[in-house]
């Protein structure tokens, strides 16, 4: 076998690591982009940013929210929805925290695995 247990044990400590990184650039990019449309107080139609003024990025990102129920996409411009944010963020950090507290022990186990 030319891999042993030390290249399995490295291999899922960086797939966590990779996993942890992905999720909190989706996290960031979730609170850029909101802060922004709070900034531009776009709280209903009327305020509402067009979708052209975002980046690539920030209309996949405003895309996730609007599937979420966080924003309201119409006629090519976006606003927070404010009663849904609330449970949104409720929501997104009990995922985190869950998701946080499963990777440290995930990546405690492997550590334990390859200390014996």
């Amino acid at each position: 076998m030319p891999f042993g247990r030390g290249f399995f044990t490295a291999a899922c400590l960086i797939l966590i690591a990779l996993t942890c990184i992905a999720i909190a650039k989706r996290l960031e990019r979730e609170r850029r982009l909101l802060g922004r449309l709070r900034s531009a107080a776009a709280f209903d139609a009327g305020s509402a940013v067009s979708l052209d003024k975002l980046s690539d990025e920030d209309r996949d990102t405003a895309e996730s929210l609007a599937t979420a129920g966080v924003l309201r996409v119409e006629r090519n411009r976006c606003y927070i929805q404010q009663v849904e944010l609330k449970s949104f963020r409720r929501k997104r950090l009990r995922v985190v925290l869950s998701g946080a507290t499963a990777a440290l022990l995930l990546a405690i186990v492997i550590a334990v695995a390859i200390l014996r």
